[in-house]
């Protein structure tokens, strides 16, 4: 298991990074890509649980948003008709725009459950799943077009001269990725004290501290390739390790409601996309929200 997990990972990974390198287009094809798989396997744990989401509303809902939120992230790069619907819909925005139609959507197809509190619990779980995939995921895009206040994403940055967008996204990938890698291997190692057991027996204590450093040593080399003060990474890799552990907890407790070990089977030793992605889902908005409010780049 072991073998076949560190085998996919060595054949994906330099994949994402050579994406995560040439940024747009690619970038927001492969994230549309991971968001029409991740929404097949939340559809499939919602209807392990009992909830019967409307199974292709959802899909093409969930579709709706996050390609609304995709474009929204790439306004700067989007035709004429693209930017007349960004321009009215500029006070909510067109994600939120997007994501009240879609819960309007799942309102009306749950009424054809017959009984009125089954009916409810589809209506509010689908418009979770829709919340949950297609509006956090999105936020990767968005850290790929992060920049310097007097620049934009394509400014260079650090010492090697990374465009600002590829620099920030291969952060958010050392981050979650040292934090995953540490705190299994410390989990492994030195793990004693379960963290949550009823919701992940198998994460400890020690495994979270092991993730933690891991995850700051890795925003240091973020840093250092982002161009900003290495002072941040005593931050950013606390803050955003942890809330990459968070994700992982919380595409847990689904599973746990669904009785699913995995999300689904299509990635060989690491589950489904949705077990790759849940860390992604809360580290993205973190750090993108660091890099704004603290750091003071700009979109």
């Amino acid at each position: 298991m072991l073998r076949t997990r560190l085998l996919t990972a060595a054949l994906l990974a330099p994949i994402v990074v050579v994406v995560a390198w040439l940024g747009e287009p690619w970038l927001s094809l492969l994230v549309g890509l991971v968001v029409f798989l991740a929404l097949v396997e939340v559809i499939g744990l919602l209807d392990a649980a009992g909830f019967e989401p409307p199974q292709v509303v959802m899909l093409a809902a969930g579709i709706a948003v996050a390609g609304a939120a995709i474009i929204a992230a790439n306004q700067g790069f989007v035709g004429a008709l693209l930017s007349s619907l960004l321009a009215a819909t500029a006070i909510p925005g067109l994600p939120l725009v997007a994501f009240v139609a879609a819960a309007l959507v799942l309102g009306i197809a749950s009424f054809t459950r017959p009984d009125p509190r089954a009916g409810f619990l589809t209506w509010a779980t689908s418009s979770f799943g829709v919340a949950y995939v297609s509006l956090l995921t999105p936020f990767i895009v968005l850290v790929a077009h992060l920049g310097p206040s007097d620049g934009g994403p394509g400014t260079a940055v650090g010492v090697i001269g990374m465009r600002a967008g590829s620099a920030w996204v291969l952060m958010l990938l050392l981050v979650v990725w040292g934090y995953d890698t540490g705190a299994y291997a410390a989990g492994r190692w030195f793990g004693k004290r379960q963290l949550i057991p009823h919701i992940s027996p198998s994460k400890t204590v020690e495994g979270v501290a092991g993730g933690i450093v891991a995850a700051t040593l890795a925003a240091g080399i973020g840093a250092w390739l982002a161009g900003i003060p290495l002072w941040h990474a005593l931050l950013i890799g606390p803050i955003v390790g942890l809330a990459a552990q968070a994700g992982d907890l919380a595409e847990s407790l689904l599973k746990r409601a669904a009785g699913r070990k995995e999300s689904g089977y299509l990635i060989p030793g690491h589950g489904g996309m949705l077990d790759r992605l849940d860390s992604f889902l809360f580290a993205a908005p973190v750090l993108a929200g660091y890099a704004l409010l603290v750091v003071g780049a700009a979109t």
